[in-house]
């Protein structure tokens, strides 16, 4: 009887373990399964799908999960979610060198400097192929801890009654309204997890409320990124980023990503129509966010195309006899190790971007660079707070009078994940020299201050001999 009771345990106890094994063996399946079908989507570039499927591995402490899941925040741009994880990568003592620049990046744009300082450190130490990156983001952890303001006077406004909880950037003046770019509709992007990018056209009604529609014509795509776009409204011709296409089906390159191009088309009565690939593009790489010079002859764009500094630079094509030209690049006064986005011209041939190769304050920031007397750009200067933050700015806008304009963020405190912003300044201020017989004399400096009336401030000086008077407005 004892050695049957025996028995009968050590079935119980063979079958107790037999199950415990088994289960274990489904729940290592289910778990390697989950990952397989992320890594999936994150091939497919789709990280915000991605993201859920690790997220449950990763919180359990599977340390790939959890590699892929901080990558996954990072590129979608939530930087809290992507410090906590990579937090957890660089502990691992199989962490690759890259993760410490990322967390190192990820703690910039949360405005953890000292810390973020540290791990960059610690990346630049172990590999120098980044070197000149490298440095930039170590300065800007140093720069990020100042207050450096524009030396101009300053409104910045959050543009609520335009901006979603999603993504709006990209916005410029247009038809007595504001011409930007938006996630706020249609299918989610598995990318973002957001709406796929369109082109929207904002108008206050009666009401003074702004109503938001989606631009009429050919610009916007379902299921296809769209924007952001320029208008030249001399020609009447938008010229807007959009997804490779042809026939209403994507195109991918030889390594079967589906790039950005550049497209034109033309204002009738129905819309935006007639559209058309420029030749500027190229087969295998991107071309993106454009901006037409004020003449109309000449676009500004963003490429990663090979040639250039780092991962995307900024080139410009000529028009001529309606023909656009082949890309030439700005040339490394401009372009970094790093990427350059985003850039507008002004009238004035200033040229406005976004960078993260600089010592700025984390993320991108906003920079412009004056041309020289023969076309040349200058070494660019950083805008400095309120323009840039310890996140994303860029999508800058200036009106022709220097006094309006818009740009985006996705700094905290925002409505969305990134918002359009509108500044105005409310001073200008004039540089005055004079001049005596060919002599520089003592210099007076005048600042206009906008008021509900326009005020007007004189200057009397005695000067004797001959006067003559400079003038230079700062922008």
């Amino acid at each position: 009887m004892n050695n049957l009771r025996f028995t009968i345990y050590d079935l119980r106890f063979l079958f107790k373990k037999s199950f415990i094994t088994f289960s274990l063996l489904i729940s290592t399946f289910y778990s390697f399964s989950q990952i397989e079908k992320g890594d999936k989507l994150y091939n497919d570039y789709k990280y915000a799908q991605a993201a859920e499927l690790y997220k449950p591995e990763a919180d359990k402490g599977n340390i790939r999960a959890i590699r892929k899941i901080a990558d996954c925040y990072r590129k979608i741009n939530e930087y809290e979610n992507a410090e906590k994880y990579y937090a957890l990568v660089v502990a691992d003592k199989n962490a690759i060198p890259k993760s410490f620049l990322y967390y190192g990046q990820m703690l910039m744009n949360n405005e953890k400097y000292d810390t973020a300082k540290i791990w960059l450190q610690k990346y630049y130490a172990l590999k120098n192929a980044d070197s000149t990156f490298t440095k930039a983001l170590i300065a800007s952890c140093e720069k990020g801890k100042t207050n450096t303001e524009s030396i101009r006077k300053i409104i910045v406004r959050n543009l609520e009654k335009i901006n979603s909880k999603t993504s709006d950037f990209c916005a410029m003046p247009f038809e007595k309204g504001i011409l930007f770019t938006s996630t706020r509709e249609g299918k989610i992007n598995g990318t973002s997890g957001m709406g796929f990018q369109q082109v929207y056209v904002a108008k206050l009604n009666k009401d003074s409320v702004y109503v938001v529609e989606p631009i009429k014509g050919v610009v916007n795509t379902k299921k296809m990124n769209s924007g952001p776009a320029c208008v030249d409204t001399s020609h009447n011709i938008i010229y807007f980023t959009k997804n490779n296409f042809q026939y209403g089906d994507a195109i991918t390159n030889k390594k079967g990503d589906v790039t950005l191009k550049i497209f034109s088309a033309e204002k009738n009565h129905n819309g935006w129509n007639d559209i058309k690939l420029l030749e500027l593009n190229d087969v295998e790489y991107s071309c993106a966010f454009p901006s037409i010079s004020n003449q109309g002859t000449v676009l500004y764009f963003a490429s990663d195309r090979g040639g250039g500094f780092g991962g995307k630079d900024i080139y410009f094509s000529v028009k001529t006899n309606g023909v656009w030209s082949k890309p030439k690049n700005c040339g490394k006064s401009i372009n970094t190790s790093g990427d350059e986005r985003y850039p507008f011209i002004h009238a004035d041939g200033t040229l406005y971007f976004s960078s993260n190769g600089y010592a700025g304050f984390g993320g991108m920031d906003i920079y412009k660079s004056v041309p020289n007397k023969i076309g040349e750009f200058g070494k660019p200067e950083n805008l400095g707070k309120p323009f840039n933050s310890s996140t994303d700015d860029f999508g800058f806008y200036l009106d022709g009078n220097y006094s309006i304009g818009y740009f985006s963020s996705d700094r905290v405190g925002g409505k969305g994940m990134d918002d359009i912003y509108e500044f105005e300044y409310t001073n200008i201020p004039l540089e005055i020299s004079f001049y005596s017989n060919g002599n520089p004399i003592d210099s007076v400096q005048v600042s206009l201050e906008k008021m509900e009336k326009l005020c007007w401030i004189l200057f009397y000086k005695k000067i004797y001999g001959k006067l003559r008077t400079k003038f230079k407005l700062y922008h």
